[in-house]
Parts: structure tokens; sequence; C-alpha cells
């Protein structure tokens, strides 16, 4: 208990660090906050230093990133105390397998790698797991939970406990070596259906659960392709969209780590790039419904314009939630547009000029709280890996046309079905509207479907809901109401504490 409260109060002096660096405003504030907040978050290991490695991604190409440490840093253990640990996991000296083993490893977020030569003379990487990292993540786990109560109550699609148990299950997963070697054996199986890419083989007879050997792979960071010829940067580029489409769409597995740490690149023997691609403990299963609902995306907006219903369907097949799309099916065609743009067009697409996160803000307008609410806790993962690509490419700068490797990949195109005839009461409202504001700043705003408001109580965060009881008002009750009534338009209730006011009413 005592070494979880210390990691639980080393956790909010990282949450310190990281508000001192939004908060810096000169630049020479920024470098001394960068440097604090990625020396907390390697030193805790664990969950905060693969939070950390997502930074990592938005530093690709620049000469002095402050957050590489993160993806490559010295191992924490002394170099014998790993040499010993080792031998402990293998069952037998180190010396009876390796020819030689070098004890200063490179760190990762849950465990650390060393270089070695097996007897046979294979160059091997040895992944050894951090010692306590097991109870480690189980108490940043529960943190999370905590750091996350005033916004976990919130049910139903705004469930943040969903993310926290996907997080989880990947977390657990990382956590056995097991998994890991049977998911690069997998790799292997389907890698040759992409030229110009190389994994590890794992050393079967060596794999326990918190130790991992396999072949080493050589090449240098992804970064450093930057400067090679127009043609290599391209296909590199070709590679990396090959295996994202490959992997959503052929495989149904997609390597969901795309920190800068996890990829090499190299030449072949007949000088082609080659890309390694390294660390497969995170892979993400893909559920039939994401490859469907984009290839039905893509399809409706490879034709001529589309109807926003059927946007609204396919978006739905995703896994998106229809009471928060419904309301706001208008701004679909543009987000559309902006998200699967480089599918859309016939020629070469520039990463660089996408500016995809200005353009969504633009076509998502006020209904930002909507789409972010209503998206899976399944497309966590997915989002990184593609966050992920999207760096990459804009490293790499060469810009490449997607839809043919989307085609080679076999995506569906299936025609979305015909959405059901909607039913409006004459004189009934539409929309079910939720506001938070605290001061002059909006912190919630959500629109949904006027007959979501039958199930009032289970949109409500728990500690609203017992202020509202202690008020004397029962969101079941008031919901229950208003469908009685016919779901006119009026308000339901408010509340004011202060700067902080909560309004939820129909139009």
């Amino acid at each position: 208990m005592r070494t979880g409260l210390m990691r639980w109060w080393e956790l909010g002096r990282v949450a310190q660090a990281s508000k001192r660096l939004r908060r810096a405003s000169r630049p020479q504030d920024v470098e001394p906050a960068r440097h604090e907040l990625a020396e907390r978050l390697l030193g805790l290991r664990g969950l905060p230093q693969k939070v950390g490695q997502v930074l990592t991604l938005s530093e690709l190409g620049t000469d002095t990133p402050g957050f590489g440490s993160l993806a490559e840093a010295p191992s924490p253990l002394a170099p014998e105390a790993a040499l010993e640990e080792i031998s402990r996991r293998l069952g037998r000296p180190w010396r009876e397998v390796f020819a030689t083993l070098e004890g200063v490893g490179i760190t990762a977020s849950l465990g650390q790698v060393h270089r070695g030569v097996l007897r046979d003379g294979r160059a091997v990487a040895v992944k050894l797991r951090h010692p306590g990292i097991v109870d480690a993540v189980r108490d940043d786990l529960r943190a999370l939970g905590w750091l996350a109560a005033p916004l976990g109550g919130w049910r139903g699609k705004l469930d943040l406990s969903a993310y926290r148990r996907e997080l989880a299950e990947m977390l657990q997963r990382e956590l056995d070596y097991h998994l890991e070697a049977q998911a690069l054996r997998d790799a292997n199986a389907r890698l040759s259906e992409v030229p110009g890419v190389t994994s590890p083989v794992p050393v079967d007879a060596l794999v326990r659960e918190d130790l991992l050997v396999m072949s080493w792979v050589e090449g240098q960071p992804l970064a450093e392709a930057r400067r090679w010829s127009d043609a290599d940067r391209r296909a590199l580029a070709t590679t990396l969209v090959r295996l994202f489409l490959h992997g959503c769409f052929t495989w149904g597995v997609l390597h969901a780590d795309p920190h800068p740490g996890n990829y090499r690149v190299s030449r072949g023997p007949d000088g082609r790039p080659v890309l390694g691609v390294l660390d497969f403990g995170c892979v993400k299963p893909i559920q039939p419904e994401l490859p469907l609902g984009l290839g039905r995306l893509i399809a409706l907006l490879r034709g001529p314009a589309p109807e926003a219903d059927h946007l609204l369907s396919a978006w739905v097949t995703l896994g998106f939630a229809p009471e928060l799309l419904e309301p706001m099916a208008e701004a679909l065609p543009a987000i559309s547009q902006v998200l699967l743009e480089p599918f859309l067009q016939d020629r070469p697409f520039e990463v660089r000029s996408w500016r995809l996160g200005a353009r969504i803000s633009e076509a998502l307008g006020p209904h930002r709280w909507n789409f972010r609410a209503a998206g899976s806790a399944s497309h966590l993962y997915v989002l990184r890996a593609f966050h992920g690509l999207v760096r990459h490419l804009e490293v790499l700068d060469a810009p490449l046309a997607w839809g043919p490797l989307l085609d080679e990949a076999r995506a569906p195109s299936l025609p979305p079905p015909l959405p059901p005839p909607a039913s409006h009461l004459e004189g009934a409202a539409r929309y079910l509207r939720v506001r938070v504001t605290q001061g002059c700043l909006t912190r919630v705003a959500l629109t949904f479907r006027a007959d979501v408001t039958a199930h009032l109580e289970e949109l409500l965060p728990d500690d609203l809901a017992r202020r509202l009881a202690a008020r004397g008002l029962d969101p079941a009750a008031i919901g229950a109401a208003a469908v009685a009534s016919g779901l006119r338009p009026s308000e339901l209730f408010h509340l004011d504490e202060g700067d902080r006011q909560v309004r939820v009413w129909l139009e």
C-alpha cells in the first residue's frame, strides 16, 4: 500500500509538471518544463512512460527532441543486476545460453532490451520485463480510475471507464511475453504480403512470461530516412501505409504502438529500403464492424455527393452512437471528406498540407462534443496507430496515392443499408441538449435525439444526480414526465452552483 501511495504521489507530480509545461509561454521556460516532465514520466515507467511515448511523435524530425528519452533511454537496472535477473528467469547462468550479452540495455515502458549473441552465433534482442512493473501498472490503472472520477460517473456512451478497461486489457496483454511471442509468429507469417518489411523472430526455447529472446533487427531510427532520396522515402511511406491498411482490412489485427523506438530503417541486399517493425506486445484485434464501416464511408464519398442519412448509417456501422450523431448529421459530409481525404484523391496525397486538426475542428463547429462522445472506446488503439502513421508520413514527406493501396488491401465497399424512416411528431422536440458552463467557459455541450430523454438519469454524472436529489429533483421522473407529455420543447431542469451552471432542455 505504501508503494502504491508513493506512486500516486509521483503521478500527482507528473500532473503538476504537465501543467507547468502547458503554462510556459517564454522559450527559456519551455525547455526546462519539458525536461522535467520527461524525467518524471521516464522515472515512473509503466503507463506514464507509455503516455509520454506518444509525445515523441510530435517531435519526429526535429534535431533536439525533448521527449526522445521516453522512446529509447538507458535501462534502469545496473548491468550486473540486469544480467543476474536474466539468469534467474532463464533458470540457468546466462553464459550457458549466450556467447555475449550486454548488461546495459535500452528501456521501454514495461521492459528493457539487451543485445546479445547466442552460442550458435545468432544476434538477438533480450527483452526483460521490469521487476515490479506488474504492481506498478495495477497502481497506475487504479490512479487512472481515481483521476477520472469527476467524469467517471458518465454512463452509457459517455462512460470513461470503457476507455480504462480498453487500456487495462491491452496493458495486461503487453505484460505477458508469451502473447507477444505468438504475435511475432503471426506477424512474420503475414508480412510476406507487404514487401520491404521485417520483424523479429522469437527464439521459442527462450521465451518466458517475463523474458523474450528474439532475433536482432538492425537499422537506424525511421526519422533518419528523411535525408534519403525521394524514391527511397516514397518506398518507406508506401510500406507504412500498406501495413496500416492490411492490418485494418486484410489481417484484422493492427500494430498499435507506433512510437519512434519501434521502427528501424535499413537497406536490403539489393539496396532497397527495408522497414523493421519492433515490439509486438501492443497489437489490436480489429472488430469486423470497423473495416465494414470504413469501406462503406469511402465507397460513398468516392461516388456522387452522398446523402447525410447514408453517411450516418455508415458511421453507425463503424461503431458510433446514433443518438449522438443524428443531431449533427448535416456536418457528417464535411467531417467525412476531411478525415478520409487521402483515399478520395487519384493523385499522390500531401500529408504535410492536410491540416487535419484545424480542418476537423472547423467542420465540427459546435458539434465537437457530440463527435468525441459518440466514438467507441474500441477505436482508441486504432486512432493511436493512425496518428503514428500520419506523423511518420509527415517526416518522410513523400506523397503517394492511397487509393490503389486500399484496393490492394481488399477494403469492403458494400453500399450502406437504407436508414429507417424518421418518425417525428408534430410539435415535439427533436433534440435533448445538455450544457455545463463554468464562468465564461463551456465544459460540456452535447446534443442527443429527443427520445433519449426516456433514459435521462443514465446521462448524468453520479454527483450531479445526488445534488439534484438533494433539491428534490428526480431525473428519472423528469424524463418520464417529458416523454408522457409528448417531448414538448421545454427546460427540464437547471442547476446553478456559483460560477458553475448545468442546464438540460428539449428543443
